[in-house]
């Protein structure tokens, strides 16, 4: 389980005739609908992608559902905001007009890039009881998927293990900033750190890097330290069409990974080790958390003292 999940929520989750029985009146039916939205979703802002399948039909679908939630434009207009929304390509050859045919598109989008979970209503749950990945929102807490949410992860010091959970971070961030003090990419432990940044997909706006040290070899200066950082990234950032700032300041211990879509807590950097089965914890940080760092590390803060800075392209 990663840090950062992704789900997939049938468009019935919006419609307040799919919850209750008959019995139950309309205003049951809607209370009951915006329990179950205002969890869910809450939830998913600190922690969750909502995949817009259908090349970003599943979107227009929901806007137009006759009895949907009063809130339903509102937490559409917010997760579009908050970019919560990751547009995915078409899995069935028609657009889903149904119910049961957009939980098949999910199924589907499934198969082609693997999903966290699919989340629908009773009834339509029932129709795929055979597909462990789709639950009914009104019994999350019965399924593993949802159960083993965890805001930390356990994971081996490898390169290799590090970009299997930033992958979908890499994939739809805009911002990353990678905060070490003791990123140095020719020391023999940062010496795979090139692999981290050709691990981010080539896009027509790539995301904005930066990278923040301090820990300068005493020999070393900083205007060394830029040269062999050219000499050993240039190549990989051309490549693949980033734009990386490196700041150098005067003191900073911890280490993190912030991003606009999440913070990891990062307990040693992107340092590997020799030993094939040494691990690392990372933890995700809360959203004001993550904004506190942000603009710690933003120059105009003041709070560290910066003693040089460079830009690779």
């Amino acid at each position: 389980m990663s840090l950062l999940s992704e789900y997939a929520i049938n468009p019935d989750v919006f419609d307040i005739d799919c919850y209750g029985k008959s019995s139950y009146s309309c205003d049951s039916n809607r209370e009951i609908c915006g329990v179950y939205l205002k969890t869910i979703l809450g939830i998913i802002r600190q922690e969750a992608l909502l995949r817009d399948l259908h090349n970003g039909e599943w979107k227009n679908f929901v806007k137009k559902i006759k009895n949907s939630h009063p809130n339903t434009k509102y937490i559409l207009k917010d997760l579009v905001k908050q970019r919560r929304l990751r547009p995915a390509q078409k899995a069935l050859k028609n657009c889903p007009s149904t119910y049961s045919e957009w939980c098949h598109e999910a199924l589907e989008s499934h198969k082609q890039e693997p999903l966290d979970g699919i989340i629908t209503t009773k009834e339509v749950a029932k129709e795929f009881s055979g597909d462990l990945v789709v639950s009914s929102i009104e019994r999350l807490e019965k399924v593993n998927w949802w159960n083993n949410r965890s805001s930390s992860v356990r994971l081996y010091r490898t390169t290799s293990d590090y970009i299997n959970h930033l992958k979908l971070i890499f994939c739809h961030a805009n911002s990353l900033m990678f905060i070490d003090p003791y990123l140095d990419p020719v020391k023999h432990n940062y010496r795979e750190f090139s692999k981290i940044l050709a691990a981010i997909p080539l896009r027509d706006t790539p995301p904005a890097i930066e990278i923040h040290l301090c820990h300068l070899e005493e020999s070393l200066t900083a205007k060394e330290y830029e040269s062999d950082f050219r000499n050993k990234l240039s190549d990989t950032i051309h490549s693949r069409k980033l734009e990386v700032k490196v700041f150098i300041w005067d003191k900073i211990h911890d280490r993190y990974l912030i991003s606009d879509i999440i913070g990891i807590n990062l307990n040693q950097g992107f340092d590997i080790s020799d030993l094939p089965n040494e691990k690392t914890t990372w933890t995700r940080l809360g959203r004001s958390t993550r904004d506190d760092i942000q603009r710690e590390f933003d120059p105009a803060s003041k709070q560290h003292k910066l003693q040089h800075k460079f830009e690779v392209k």
